[in-house]
């Protein structure tokens, strides 16, 4: 009976050792998410509603943006209208690929007057937010030695 226990007892502990585990990378992650979807679960959504579209000024400035952050709705029509406030800025979130606007021609590749924001125009740029998550919004042309720093959140809620 001692032989049958024992060797049940070794059985038991082959088979957990080999039970597939998540790392403890993967776990933290998944934390790391939750953390994020609840963090920004309270802040109310940007700009207003028109025609069936999310519209949202956004103000670039040496080093920032205004608003810093931007909340929309999964599944939404988003409509941005990017004025700067000071010298030409681009446009990107990160990531996110935005129809007719191309942030690699921006001024930092060789300045592109269609593919950055100008003081006194007006860029309106158009996307459907088709995934909940968070996403960088950077300037992708040279503005000054804060460039590096100007970030912003664009976040997509479910």
């Amino acid at each position: 009976m001692k032989k049958l226990f024992m060797a049940l007892a070794l059985i038991f502990v082959f088979i957990s050792a080999c039970a597939p585990k998540e790392d403890k990378d993967a776990i933290n992650a998944k934390k790391l998410i939750e953390y994020h979807k609840k963090k920004f679960d309270s802040l109310p959504l940007s700009g207003k509603i028109a025609n069936g579209v999310r519209e949202i000024g956004v103000k670039a400035f040496q080093y920032g943006w205004e608003p810093e952050s931007i909340v929309v709705k999964k599944g939404e029509k988003v409509r941005f209208i990017v004025e700067t406030a000071d010298v030409p800025h681009g446009f990107e979130l990160e990531g996110i690929i935005i129809p007719g606007w191309d942030p690699d021609k921006s001024v930092r590749k060789g300045w592109d007057p269609d593919k950055s924001v100008k003081k006194g125009d007006k860029t309106i740029l158009e996307i459907n937010a088709e995934e909940a998550g968070v996403w960088d919004m950077v300037c992708t042309a040279y503005c000054g030695p804060g460039h590096t720093g100007m970030k912003g959140k664009y976040i997509v809620k479910n």
